[in-house]
Formats: structure tokens, sequence, C-alpha cells
């Protein structure tokens, strides 16, 4: 489900003032329960957790985020020392009240008294690649305080959430916040290697065929999913052809023993295994001089995806096998 903003501010987004800056959620609402709760800022453990959406993060896919920004009205914290994690998640709020417990901790900080400015420098570059972002403010050494509220803007969902515990409580108390605090991503571009593909592209299909009365054979090759096609043929004698992208159906007239492979390539994903096709070509390759003095032993019917059918229907591949123990292809429309 897509999420939209309600803005009880001036806008959802703001564009940064320096190219290496991201500043979203720039609104004039005040929260105080987020990014952190700081009434409870003197329990060590209180937690707020924020997912801002990836459309509002476009700029930063692939860089690398070197500081976190949070703004308000005055810090009022004292000797609290604050952890800051993030990770890229796929949900988009918080309507389970379950926090994200595997967020990676990237930068502490001991908020200064009197300054309007919450700013988390990260130890180690964090490569956003894309996705809705976690944000997470832990406190991890506790001091004193007093309510601090933060700049954001108001949500119509629960993109944020809340856990602390009082002193006198057994179990700690979690809230959902319709609240996003206002932040400034500072990132570069960075020498960030590209994400490696885990999946295998699905290997194509052979469709061999010949056609009544031709001395030829046809082989064509059919992608299983969006994808390109590469092939290369052994001919007679045992000579390779080198790779080469198909375009179109391949023929085939001089008589011998030939080899086709093929593999593909879809965008994102490892090349599929290479598949093999092995077919002779001889006087008698055409359909009509096979058939002759031959008693057809049966037929099998197949669609182009290599589905066999009860009969033939539409795009039609017709394998005969005759009593001889010999076979003929032929491609038909029906």
């Amino acid at each position: 489900m897509k999420k939209i903003f309600t803005l009880i501010a001036v806008a959802v987004l703001a564009f940064a003032a320096q190219a290496n800056e991201l500043t979203v959620c720039d609104g004039t609402a005040q929260y105080a329960n987020l990014p952190i709760y700081g009434l409870y800022v003197d329990a060590e453990g209180t937690v707020g957790q924020m997912i801002y959406p990836a459309e509002l993060l476009t700029d930063m896919v692939g860089k690398e985020i070197t500081q976190v920004k949070f703004y308000s009205d005055e810090i009022k914290f004292f000797d609290i020392k604050l952890q800051l994690s993030l990770k890229c998640v796929d949900k988009e709020d918080f309507e389970d009240y379950e926090l994200v417990t595997d967020a990676v901790p990237v930068a502490e900080c001991t908020p200064e008294a009197g300054t309007t400015e919450l700013v988390f420098d990260l130890a180690e570059p964090f490569v956003y690649e894309g996705g809705n972002l976690l944000v997470e403010c832990l406190v991890t050494e506790t001091g004193t305080f007093k309510s601090v509220y933060f700049y954001g803007v108001i949500t119509e969902y629960y993109a944020g959430i809340h856990k602390y515990t009082w002193a006198t409580w057994s179990d700690p108390s979690v809230v959902r916040d319709q609240f996003l605090a206002k932040a400034t991503f500072t990132y570069e571009a960075g020498d960030v290697p590209p994400v490696e593909p885990t999946e295998r592209t699905a290997a194509p299909v052979f469709n061999g065929y010949t056609t009544d009365g031709i001395h030829a054979y046809f082989v064509e090759i059919i992608e299983t999913e969006p994808s390109t096609i590469y092939y290369r043929v052994q001919y007679p004698g045992g000579l390779w052809s080198e790779w080469l992208e198909y375009m179109e159906i391949l023929s085939f007239t001089g008589d011998g023993q030939y080899r086709v492979e093929a593999y593909a390539v879809a965008e994102n994903k490892l090349p599929s295994y290479d598949i093999a096709y092995e077919f002779v070509v001889s006087p008698i390759t055409g359909l009509s001089e096979l058939a002759d003095g031959k008693t057809v032993a049966s037929k099998r019917y197949f669609n182009m995806a290599g589905q066999e059918m009860s009969e033939a229907n539409g795009l039609t591949i017709v394998v005969t096998t005759y009593t001889d123990g010999t076979t003929s292809t032929a491609k038909i429309m029906k």
C-alpha cells in the first residue's frame, strides 16, 4: 500500500542547499517523541525509530551517507549519549507495533545543550542502496534532561514508533507516532561497488524444425523471460563460431551434424546456464522427403513454451515419430 503524506506543515521535501545534502520532511510541526523521546532519555534503552519513504531519498541511491542531522527548538540534554542506526527496509510503517531489531549502528553523539541541531557523524559511510530507510536513535548512556521538541511533518500513517521505560514500571511502553522528523542527510558519491546479482536468468529453449520439401534445417531460440540471448554454432568438422547475439531464426543448408549452444542474460541477473541443441542436415531433411515410404508411428504437439498439448492449437511444434525410429519436427499454425 503506497503511503501519502498529509502535511500539516509546509512541504514533505525541501531541496538541499548543497549538492551533497538532502533535507527531507522540512516542516514546522513540533514533536517531543521523535527522533528520541526526550522526556525519558534518562532511561537507558529508550529508542525511537522512523521510516523515511524511498520516494524522498532517490537522490541518494547508491551514495554514501556520512552525516545525519535533526533539528529542534533547543537541545536540553546533559551528558546523554545517543546511538544512530540505519537500515534499508521493505516495511512502510509500524502498524504491527514491532520495532526493527537489526538496524546497523553507524554513529554516536553526546548532544551539546543549548544548540538546535542533533548531529550524528558516521564513523564509516553507510551506503544507501534504495528502498525505505529506517532511522533509529537509541539512548546508550543516561544523564539529565528537559523535554526537547523536534521539527518535522505530521503524517497520516504510523511513520514512527518509540519505546521507553520508566524506572517504576515493569514493562516498557511502545507508542506509534504519526510524525517524521526533519532530517538532513550528507552524502558523497564515493566509489560504491555495484550490487552483485545472485539470481540466474531463466535459460532459453530451442525450437528446431524443417519446412516441407526444403533441404534445410531451422533453429529458433526462444526466451523464457525478457532477456538478451547469445549463441554459437559448431559446424560439421568441429569448428566453432564466436558467440553472437541472437537476432533471427538460424538456417542451415550444408550437410552434416551441427550443435548450437545458447544462453540468456536478463537485467540485474546472472547469465543462464548454457543449453545445447544437436541436429543433422541431410538430403532427407525436408519433411516431405522424410515422409516418403515411411509409416507414422505417433505425433506429439507442443506450444512455443515447450509444453505438450493434446492437439495442435495456434502456433504449434509437431514432432512426428516413424516406425523406423526416425523423427521429424515441423512448426505449423492452426
